[in-house]
């Protein structure tokens, strides 16, 4: 299911048919996947919320009919509009609220892995632009864009659909035979305590964690959005610059894998800690890179240790918070990673064209990812009010 949803990463690859065949601007058509990295965070939000209360599998039918209704329906673009209603944000809302589904469940069905589990989902997700990206872009090749939308709109609502029925709840209290959660200090913290979503956002923990994880993705996605632009000004070929955009998507998985399995051990505030004060030195030294095998070192690391965030935060909110309202309270979280995806591109290009040079750019980034760094570390499980029941 996630590699279907998180197929909407695969949007460069419409670009140039679509400017192509209406004289649009890249910035333009650009404007169709800012809206959609918003509507992802907002679709996480409202199906987390939903999926508490209703359970996964009708929230993730729905996610499943919408995507693929979304991809459909921008196969019949004909003004920027529709463009920007159909993939922006129908594709970008449904994708968020099937996501949260498989997530969720997971966690909630593997307690004694959760961070492995975390980083095996999100993977997937994350995945989903890679694979995807290569076969859109050989059925546009052969068949056009709006018939690549369309086929991937019925290919999506098979795989999707069928995920759907399977995704279950473990029942109330479940755990693996023979194992308790580790006490505080222990490998990864769990709390005894589940907190309400207006209940966690009272808490020091939320109000540290959610401008950490703004920070730092904001940090990530600033080099994200401009790494191929920023080698080939560099001096890099366009081939050089386009495998450095591949390396950077095969560190990003290996990251959520990797550290979603460390934080299980080492616990997930030192792992966040780590990966975002290895991702401030990178981007510190970054303007300074002269040889394939640093740029490319250099991207794998960087996508490393963003894929790290994106499955280890989740992990953390259900330790700290706990699984009964998982899917909502994640929903809250991921807003920062939702305001990230919107300024971190916007600002390198920003600076950059204030500038031009990607030098301030990379310190800027270096400086948000320290200061996230810094702020996880403050980071501490909250502490169970007075009126919880144990």
């Amino acid at each position: 299911m996630n590699l279907c949803f998180g197929s909407a990463y695969a949007w460069s690859v419409f670009l140039q048919p679509l400017q192509s065949e209406f004289g649009w601007t890249r910035a333009q058509v650009s404007v169709a996947f800012t809206l959609c990295i918003a509507c992802i965070a907002m679709g996480v939000l409202i199906g987390g919320r939903w999926q508490d209360r209703k359970g996964p599998a009708i929230v993730g039918l729905t996610g499943a009919f919408l995507f693929s209704g979304g991809m459909l329906l921008t196969s019949f673009t004909h003004s920027l509009w529709w463009l920007y209603v159909f993939y922006g944000v129908v594709v970008g809302f449904a994708s968020g609220v099937g996501y949260t589904c498989p997530l969720a469940v997971g966690m909630k069905w593997f307690p004694d892995r959760r961070g492995l589990v975390t980083g095996l989902m999100v993977m997937g997700y994350g995945a989903g632009g890679a694979l995807i990206a290569p076969l859109a872009g050989l059925l546009i090749h052969l068949y056009g864009w709006r018939l690549t939308f369309a086929m991937l709109g019925i290919g999506f609502l098979i795989v999707t659909t069928a995920g759907s029925f399977f995704l279950r709840n473990p029942p109330e209290g479940w755990r693996p035979k023979g194992w308790n959660p580790p006490p505080p200090g222990e490998g990864a913290f769990r709390t005894l305590h589940d907190y309400a979503p207006l209940e966690m956002m009272r808490t020091g923990t939320f109000l540290r964690m959610w401008p950490s994880y703004a920070l730092g993705t904001t940090a990530g996605l600033m080099i994200i959005g401009h790494l191929a632009a920023f080698a080939q000004g560099t001096g890099f070929s366009r081939p050089d610059a386009a495998i450095a955009v591949g390396i950077l998507a095969i560190g990003n998985g290996f990251g959520r894998i990797g550290s979603g399995w460390m934080s299980d051990h080492f616990g997930r505030t030192r792992t966040l800690a780590l990966v975002m004060g290895v991702t401030a030195v990178l981007l510190f030294l970054a303007p300074w890179v002269s040889t394939r095998i640093h740029l490319f070192g250099a991207a794998f690391l960087i996508g490393y240790c963003y894929g790290s965030q994106l499955a280890v935060v989740p992990s953390a909110t259900a330790d700290f918070f706990g699984v009964r309202n998982l899917g909502n309270n994640y929903g809250v979280v991921v807003t920062a990673w939702g305001t990230a995806g919107i300024i971190g591109p916007m600002l390198g290009g920003w600076i950059f064209d204030s500038t031009q040079s990607y030098a301030p750019a990379f310190r800027i980034a270096a400086l948000l990812a320290l200061l996230a760094a810094l702020l996880i570390l403050t980071v501490k499980p909250p502490r169970p009010p007075p009126h919880s029941r144990i």
